[in-house]
């Protein structure tokens, strides 16, 4: 596992509002070097108020970003529970990105023609491999990240896209653990108590990643889990938050404040 360092926010209004400056920081950082920000979204409901925050930052070079999914569910683009629908309510609908640089998930019901489909789209847009500024990714009470579910053997799987069948939620697609660490910076938002535990683990690191599938991940850049203090739990008595003297490990992680 490439170590990430772990920053601690006081609550979900922190934690949205630290996302949506990363973002903010990393966009300007890579139109002002190439030209374009390649942005790797979210899903679920912990980015959602980060993505009400940019929809308000009309200052930003909107024309150059291309937006993309780790992650989609196997149902209609207008489906309340697809990945793409809410980004779009919460953010997407609210700026000026052209069309054709949102690149999402083709629609249908065959997962594996999906995310074949969706990796062909992404070599022709951004190359051989794929190459991201800013990956957002989440972290659920069971450890999996996007839709690398642990017990799929999907966080080892090779290739740029797959198809995952979980047993809870059925058959999802994702970008592969490879592919989301073609990235600049890899930002794993984290928020609430029933998290403790996925992220106390994947810290440690002492499972294998079919377990945890975040430890899977090779960032070539920069790797953060940004975690409010409900979801860090006693990790949150380690260290200083917010510049107060101090700052320390935990468990052999560097953590900010």
């Amino acid at each position: 596992m490439a170590r990430p360092t772990l920053e601690l926010v006081a609550d979900a209004d922190a934690l949205a509002s630290a996302i949506a400056a990363r973002v903010v920081a990393a966009c300007h950082h890579a139109v002002a070097a190439r030209g374009r920000f390649v942005l790797v979204l979210a899903g679920g409901s912990t980015p959602l108020a980060a993505y009400r925050h940019l929809a308000e930052r009309h200052d930003l070079p909107w024309e150059r970003v291309v937006a993309t999914w780790g992650d989609e569910r196997l149902v209609p683009r207008d489906h309340p529970e697809r990945n793409e629908h809410a980004a779009r309510k919460a953010l997407l609908d609210h700026v000026p990105i052209p069309a054709e640089q949102v690149l999402g998930w083709p629609e249908g019901t065959d997962g594996e023609a999906v995310a074949a489909a969706h990796a062909e789209h992404l070599r022709r847009q951004l190359g051989d491999p794929p190459s991201f500024d800013l990956v957002l990714l989440g972290l659920g009470a069971d450890a999996h990240t996007a839709s690398l579910f642990p017990g799929t053997g999907a966080a080892e799987a090779p290739g740029l896209t797959l198809a995952v069948r979980a047993p809870a939620v059925g058959e999802r697609v994702s970008l592969s653990a490879t592919a989301l660490g073609h990235a600049d910076e890899v930002l794993v938002a984290v928020a609430g108590h029933d998290k403790q535990g996925a992220l106390a683990r994947t810290l440690r690191a002492e499972e294998p990643p079919d377990a945890l599938p975040l430890t899977a991940l090779r960032p070539r850049g920069r790797f953060t889990i940004l975690a409010d203090e409900a979801a860090a739990g006693a990790l949150a008595t380690t260290y200083e938050r917010d510049g107060d003297a101090g700052s320390g490990p935990a468990d052999g992680v560097p953590v900010e404040g």
